[in-house]
């Protein structure tokens, strides 16, 4: 359950940040800094103001974890549906993709290794030709 719980999340984080959810704006970095994250690893967050594309939505105290950010540059944006703000696109954009598709195959997975045989099996008999076919070799 807290495996599905994460990859909910990291839908909805992903999903604004390949442009699918969240309002789009942009980002002006104020000041930056590096701050320490785990593993005694650091990361660069800026604050400074987010911008709607629409100006419907204006905040002066928005944060933003960005690594090349620097005062006074910009970057296209997004609100994240869970409060905050994250950057659009790039490697952000394919990690979030990534790491969904990854937890979420997990998961369904999980979930399938906990039903009973008998359960299994006819599920499976709503699979495709191929993957019936792999997954009756799997079985055998």
């Amino acid at each position: 359950m807290l495996l599905f719980i994460g990859t909910v999340v990291l839908g909805v984080v992903g999903s604004s940040t390949v442009g699918l959810a969240g309002t789009p704006g942009v980002f002006t970095a104020d000041e930056c800094h590096l701050e320490e994250s785990g593993r005694g690893g650091k990361s660069t967050s800026c604050s400074g103001v987010f911008v709607s594309h629409d100006g419907s939505l204006v905040d002066r105290e928005a944060r933003i974890a960005w690594s090349g950010g620097r005062a006074g540059r910009h970057t296209q944006a997004r609100t994240v549906l869970l409060g905050g703000y994250t950057r659009e696109g790039g490697v952000d954009a394919v990690l979030a993709v990534v790491l969904v598709t990854v937890t979420g195959l997990f998961s369904v997975g999980c979930a399938f290794a906990g039903l009973s045989r008998e359960t299994q099996d006819r599920l499976a008999l709503r699979l495709p030709g191929p993957a019936f076919a792999a997954y009756v070799k799997w079985r055998s």
